[in-house]
């Protein structure tokens, strides 16, 4: 991979999803699981999703057949502004792209 570049996922109140670092963007998404694609140039890609429930936040990543498996770094984390709500960070390649999809799209 050549240059590495970080993304921080995580939900904020009930019904948002934000997305921070190399991409930036916020997602309004209730009562539903968000889905986002992380696509790399090369094809590759994960899925990230998030949803709100009864005992906060879950969020999953998973690499789909198809996917190509990529090996990038994934680690979990706390939201940066409330400690208790978790986050996932991720470091993809340079110029990897979000298309969100599903119910929230």
């Amino acid at each position: 991979m050549s240059k590495e570049n970080s993304i921080l996922i995580y939900g904020a109140s009930d019904d948002l999803v934000e997305v921070e670092g190399a991409i930036s963007d916020e997602f309004d998404c209730w009562d539903k699981t968000w889905k986002g694609r992380l696509k790399a140039p090369d094809g590759a890609f994960l899925v990230v999703s998030a949803l709100y429930g009864s005992e906060g936040w879950d969020l999953n990543v998973s690499a789909p057949e198809g996917s190509g498996f990529p090996d990038w770094p994934v680690s979990f984390c706390p939201r940066p502004d409330r400690r208790d709500d978790p986050a996932v960070r991720i470091a993809v390649p340079e110029g990897t792209s979000i298309e969100v999809f599903g119910d929230c799209a």
